[in-house]
Parts: structure tokens; C-alpha cells; sequence
């Protein structure tokens, strides 16, 4: 198996839905969320890919919305919200503050051995400094900086897991390891930087062999049921035999 940072993260959240997707080969159904989020991404890689001009946007958005972003909605209101922030994202956008080396870019690499895959949204200098950023909808939050860390500094840092393991793919690819490690969060219209930490980038390698090797050993693959999540964010809840909403 290739693994991805999805593969090992998705595990995390539901060992049977892993089990169903990548060992029986179940197909997933389009998911809101999901589609939204990747529709968004479609539209930044079309502009610096130049087949979107910054004017024509916020206008593909919102044509393309209907028929890019599938599945069951959740209500009315959450797709008039997701509506108006990809809007006022794109209404707003002037590109982000670097220069880009390459987009939506295929990294395959090997950390002890593990053969990984990586498809980096965005690579691009800040002077001589290297940065990677990822696109999300998720509403992240900066680092709040105190002493003891909050609820969101604590999600930022699982969510960093990613990038950590892309800047090792990236080193093997670029020859060097990236000083920013960056998060375009387009519903909220941040950019979150955060410096490139050695020690953290250890630790993330290490804990994605340990990561690899339990799921390698599994053998119970108990799901995970959490109504929200089971509904409105796997892709598989129609064939799962655990799934008991209507």
C-alpha cells in the first residue's frame, strides 16, 4: 500500500470506515463538506493555473456552486452561510503572499521505508524562505500564545501533522525543508502562519510509523459512531452496516 496523510488520519476517525474504503474497496458517495471544500480548491489551482482571471471568481463560484458541491445538505441555512463566505472569500481575493513554485503538485516519497503520496495544494518563497500552504474550510484558529494551550491550539497542532509530513516529501523533493507552514482558511479569510519547528517534524515522523504500523496490525476494526460525523461527513454511511441514522 501507498500511504497518504488521509489515509492514516481517517483511520483515526472511524477504523471500520477504513476498513470498508481501502481493504473492500467501497466506493464513497459525495459528501457536502467534502465537495465544498474541493470545489474551492478546484477554483484557486484554475487561477494560478491561469484558466480564471481574479475577476471571474467570485462569479464561477457562485454558477458552479449547484452542480460541483454534492450531496445531502445539512440545512438551509449552513449552504446559505458556506454560500456567502465563498463569496466574500473570492470577492476579496488578491492571490496569497508568495511566490508560487508550484500548485497542486504530486510528491511521492518514503519515510523509513513507508512509501507516502502527497498532492500539496500550494508551494511557494517568501524571500528565501520556503512555505507550504494548505486550502481549508475548517475554521482554524492563530496560535493563541498562552502559557497553556487552548482547544483550538491543540486542533491547530493535530492539523500541522499534515503539513509536517508534506515538508518532508518536499525536502526530498526540493532539497530543503520549509521555514512556514501555512493554512489558507477560506471560509474565515485567514492565513495562518506557523514556523517550522525541527523538533515537531521529528516527532510527526515518528508518530506517523507508529501510525502505519497499529493500523498495519489491526485486526477489529471497530467503527466509530458519531451521529453528525457518520451523516454528513462519510461518504459510506449508505453501506454501513453500523449506521443507524435515517
Amino acid at each position: 500500500m501507498t500511504w497518504s496523510y488521509s489515509r492514516v488520519s481517517s483511520f483515526e476517525e472511524c477504523p471500520y470506515r477504513w476498513f470498508m474504503k481501502y481493504i473492500s474497496g467501497d466506493s464513497e458517495q459525495p459528501m457536502f463538506y467534502a465537495s465544498y471544500g474541493s470545489f474551492v480548491h478546484s477554483l484557486i489551482e484554475r487561477y494560478y493555473l491561469g484558466e480564471l482571471r481574479q475577476e471571474e471568481l467570485s462569479m464561477s463560484f457562485l454558477l458552479g456552486f449547484s452542480s460541483s458541491v454534492l450531496g445531502e445538505r445539512p440545512s438551509d441555512k449552513i449552504v446559505r452561510n458556506y454560500i456567502a463566505s465563498g463569496k466574500r472569500y473570492f470577492d476579496g481575493f488578491n492571490g496569497l503572499p508568495f511566490e508560487k513554485l508550484s500548485v497542486e503538485e504530486e510528491l511521492r516519497f518514503d519515510v523509513g521505508g513507508i512509501l507516502f503520496v502527497a498532492y500539496t495544494d500550494f508551494i511557494g518563497r517568501d524571500g528565501a524562505a520556503l512555505a507550504i500552504v494548505d486550502h481549508k474550510s475548517h475554521d482554524l484558529k492563530p496560535r493563541s500564545g498562552r502559557q497553556k494551550p487552548t482547544v483550538k491550539d491543540i486542533e491547530l497542532d493535530e492539523m500541522l501533522r499534515q503539513l509536517y509530513l508534506y515538508a518532508h516529501g518536499v525536502s526530498q523533493k526540493y532539497g530543503e525543508l520549509p521555514r512556514q507552514l501555512c493554512f489558507n482558511c477560506f471560509r474565515s479569510g485567514k492565513l495562518i502562519r506557523e514556523p517550522f519547528d525541527k523538533k515537531t517534524y521529528m516527532l510527526t515522523l515518528d508518530w506517523i510509523k507508529r501510525r502505519v504500523e497499529t493500523i498495519s496490525e489491526e485486526e477489529a476494526f471497530s467503527p466509530c459512531m458519531e451521529f453528525f460525523r457518520c451523516r454528513y461527513l462519510c461518504g459510506l454511511h449508505d453501506k454501513c452496516c453500523y449506521y443507524l441514522g435515517g
